[in-house]
């Protein structure tokens, strides 16, 4: 058996992320000669495997493996085989011709890196999204929206090459799609989301678009978070982050995927250690907390928001409904109208999340952002999903609506 290095011990020093793709020997964000040379101290004895030595995956560290890494740096490997969020170790034939995606999340990222010419199906969410998905949104539709009952009779008559599966369903997405590669990455969790981009740009081949992605990604990131960074030693406001349910007010905790995402940039949020992603909230708990500024992340579907309406009066007379709500009328953010309506289906859930980062930078610092449209890094990201659409005079997002510079 062989003596298994942890990915952690090795890559931290050497990579934002370990790329799990099996090959990548020395576990950092590339497949590259340096792997190749991993291998051969592997082999002679002077360095010990890793996780993602055994590069063909069939048990033992030798020449082939040195092979399969060479092939996958030309481009030219037969099978690739990565480790999905399951953590299983899926072996996926290439090329990748065909793929069926599930869940919206893929769609962005694909479209990201130029990649959606594989994508044969999608999910009705994305069918129903025709002023963001116009393209897309005319294929087939396979399963409900992020990924919920897929019709696997339809898949298996389609034959993809492979199937993205949706967070509801990729256990059972694996068992009933026999022959099929099902493949499973969180592309809704900021966390580790670079990554998954990065092992998409492998399995698609489409690596150099998906480092161009990640590059504009990461800088976007790091410029806003070093203006927040700059503010140490200063209070920040106290930010209550929520999503309206059918069975009420949520707050986000940093179990969310929405509620990862002030971290990323390092604003904290209250109750973001409770227990659970999304617990219900409790009116005697706000008030004590008294936030100073309320994000609604999630609005009930029926209130026009998004890539498709100009129409402003709803989010306003929910904003204006909740802001009487006698639990809340005397929080600070009420009373200062620091009270901000995000339509998190087009900037959360997917990599759009940084979308959310930039407009939550303007909403919770208004005063250090006051030179910075956020529009201007939607308009960016737009551009990269291949979209001509002009943000300010169509669309509804955040309300009240953030002024230009």
């Amino acid at each position: 058996m062989l003596w298994i290095v942890a990915a952690s011990s090795i890559a931290a020093s050497t990579a934002n992320f370990t790329l799990s793709v099996f090959g990548n020997a020395n576990l950092d964000d590339t497949i590259n000669e340096q792997d190749v040379a991993y291998v051969q101290d592997v082999i002679t004895g002077t360095k010990a495997p890793t996780n993602l030595t055994d590069a063909n995956h069939d048990g033992k560290v030798d020449e082939k493996d040195i092979e399969q890494i060479k092939q996958i740096i030309n481009g030219t490997e037969k099978e690739l085989i990565i480790y999905d969020d399951s953590g299983d170790a899926v072996t996926i034939n290439e090329p990748v011709s065909t793929a069926v995606a599930s869940s919206r999340e893929y769609d962005e990222a694909l479209r990201a890196i130029e990649a959606t010419d594989s994508i044969i199906a999608v999910d009705t969410g994305v069918k129903n999204s025709s002023a963001y998905f116009p393209e897309l949104g005319k294929l087939p539709g396979i399963a409900g929206e992020y990924g919920k009952n897929p019709d696997y009779e339809a898949v298996l008559k389609l034959k993809p090459d492979v199937y993205l599966s949706g967070f509801s369903n990729y256990e059972q997405d694996k068992k009933s799609l026999s022959g099929i590669s099902a493949i499973y990455l969180k592309l809704w969790m900021p966390e580790g989301f670079t990554e998954r981009v990065a092992k998409l740009g492998y399995i698609f081949n489409k690596r150099e678009e998906a480092r161009q992605y990640i590059q504009w990604h990461n800088d976007t990131i790091e410029t806003i978070k070093e203006k927040i960074a700059g503010q140490s030693g200063k209070s920040q406001p106290r930010i209550l982050l929520a999503s309206v349910y059918a069975d009420g007010i949520h707050v986000h905790t940093n179990q969310s995927g929405g509620g990862q995402i002030p971290g990323i940039i390092g604003v904290k949020i209250l109750g973001e250690d409770l227990i659970g992603s999304h617990p219900l909230l409790d009116p005697e708990w706000v008030i004590k907390q008294n936030p100073q500024v309320i994000l609604l992340l999630d609005i009930p579907d029926s209130i026009p928001k998004g890539y498709g309406t100009n129409d402003t009066s709803g989010m306003a007379a929910y904003r204006d409904e909740f802001m009487k709500d006698s639990s809340f009328s005397k929080l600070d953010a009420v009373v200062n109208g620091r009270v901000y309506l995000l339509d998190g289906k087009s900037m959360t859930y997917t990599g759009s999340y940084i979308l959310s980062i930039a407009y939550m930078a303007k909403l919770f610092y208004p005063e250090l952002f006051k030179d910075f449209d956020p529009r201007a890094v939607h308009q960016e990201y737009l551009k990269m999903q291949g979209l001509d659409y002009n943000l300010k005079e169509n669309g509804v997002f955040v309300y009240p609506p953030i002024e230009g510079r």
